[in-house]
This record gives C-alpha cells, structure tokens and sequence, in this order.
C-alpha cells in the first residue's frame, strides 16, 4: 500500500540577492538556493512531511548541485524528462524586502505542461496535497486544480509575485487553499481593501466551495479566511524585541501551514504554530530552525 505524500510542481533556483540596483550589485551579498515551491518543499522536509518535488531537469555546470541540495534537505525530487537550465533569481534588497528582481529561467516552469504530467498519473493518484506556485504556467495551474478534485484532494496555490496576480485563480479552476499578501490581493481585485472586511469579501472569491485564503498583512499579521462567510481567523503578527515582523516568508509560512494541516491540526493552533516557526526562521534563517523539537 502506497502511502500518500504532499506532491509540489515547481522549480529550484539560484537566488543573487543584494543590495543596489539591478545590474550593479552592492554588497552585502548573497547566494542561495531558491523558488518558492523549493522552499516549501524543504519548509516541509524540515517538519517531516516527506514532499515529492517534481521539476525540468536541469543543465549545466551546476545541475549535479541541485540533486544534493534537495537530498541534504530531505526532499524526495522527480525531475521530468525535459531540459532545461537552472533558473537565476537576482534581487535588490532593502531592508530584507526586495524592491527590484529579474528571473531567467521562466522555461523551466513552462515545460512541466499538462500532457507531460499526464505522463505519471501515479505521483497525482500518490498526492495527500498537490501544490504549486502562480509563477507556473496557467494550463498547467488548471489542469493541476481540475486533476486535484477529480481525485478528491486538495490543491494548494501560493502566489509567487504581484505581477502574477491574473493566475489566482487559473482559467477559472479556483484552488482550495490561496495565500497571498495584501498588496497582491488588493492588485487582484483591481480596487482599494481598506479593512478587514473588504478584504475577507475578495479574499473567499479565490477558493473553490469549503476552501481557505490566507492574506498576510504585515505588521497586522495574517487573516485566515474560510470561503463559507463563517468569521476569519486573525493571527497577529510575530514580535521581536516588542517590534512586529513585517519582512514576511509567506512560502515558509504556507509550508508550515500545509503541514500542520495534513496532521489534522485544527487551523487556529496551526496557523498559530506556523507563524512561531516563521518567526523562528527568520530570525535564524536555516531550514533546521523548523524542526521539530524533540519531547523532554
């Protein structure tokens, strides 16, 4: 009997991060692996939910990395039989939050189409969860959601960037769970949100029937919305040194989510649990911060 496991579509990067503008780097500086689907992977690895990664495979000098960073991470990877080279990810940064990007790499994504993940039927009919990014092709979203329900599992859609807004909700095959940030739900609806209210209202038009969005609002912490109207969650935001953390880790945060999730952890100590593990991460940023403590 094959026991069941979260399945992520999505890609690794190689992240440049640093300070000044694009093109003429200041230091410090920063190199590190990336993606977000990589980094709730490994988020998940770290709290033992066993993910499956499926991605291109990769060319080039650094492709034999990628297999043992996901391996010194836990992550059981299936790369696909398509080619393509490892995506790069330079970011200017400040203050921790990036004011200005350029990924090349965007091939790597749109390979993984439906018709080659229809290929392995058995990774989607071995899925607990499917989850992917909006930096995905929006077919493939589609098809991912519309495969998802057909077998009865959750499809769980993280936004990857604003300018990505338009594929929340792909070809119109609303996910089951959404998380955003305010910014780019605000940009979603195409409208001011100016309390709680307005946003739970455009918030619980992204998920299909029964399903959640999670909006991060910075200093104000998260909301936690159920599709249904029923009242949404406030989590309020993680505090270092009496100061609330607004820098975010929304793929952290949605990792540990998932995964506390897929434990049958009621949403209120889970969202309350991932939030202290965010914090943790952020403070110590290594993906062993997320593990779990052993009992006294």
């Amino acid at each position: 009997m094959t026991t069941k496991r979260p399945l992520l579509i999505g890609t690794v990067t190689l992240d440049y991060l640093h300070e000044g503008p694009i093109g003429q780097a200041a230091p410090p500086i920063t190199l590190r692996w990336g993606g977000v689907i990589n980094n709730v992977a490994c988020a998940m690895a770290a709290r033992g939910a066993g993910p499956r990664l499926v991605t291109a495979t990769y060319t080039g000098d650094l492709a034999p990395a990628v297999a043992a960073h996901l391996a010194a991470h836990d992550v059981d990877w299936l790369p696909l039989p398509v080619q393509a080279p490892l995506p790069l990810f330079e970011a200017e940064l400040v203050d921790g939050s990036v004011t200005d990007k350029h990924f090349v790499g965007q091939e790597a994504l749109d390979l993984l189409t439906p018709d080659l993940l229809a290929t392995r039927p058995d990774l989607l009919d071995d899925a607990s969860v499917i989850v992917a990014g909006t930096d995905s092709h929006p077919a493939t979203l589609a098809w991912l959601a519309t495969a998802a329900h057909t077998r009865g599992v959750p499809f769980w859609l993280l936004s990857a960037d604003p300018t990505e807004v338009h594929k929340l909700v792909p070809e119109g095959h609303p996910a089951t769970f959404v998380s955003l940030n305010a910014r780019e739900l605000t940009l979603w609806a195409g409208t001011d949100l100016p309390d709680h209210q307005a946003i739970a209202t455009a918030a619980r038009k992204l998920v299909a029937p029964g399903g959640h969005c999670l909006v991060t609002l910075g200093a104000e912490g998260a909301l936690l919305i159920p599709e249904d109207g029923t009242t949404p969650l406030h989590q309020p935001a993680p505090t270092i040194d009496g100061h609330p953390l607004t820098v975010g880790a929304g793929d952290i945060l949605f990792a540990c989510l998932l995964t506390a999730h897929l434990t049958a952890l009621p949403w209120p100590p889970a969202l309350t649990q991932a939030t202290t593990l965010t914090a943790g991460y952020l403070t110590t940023p290594t993906y062993t911060a997320l593990r779990p403590k052993p009992s006294p």
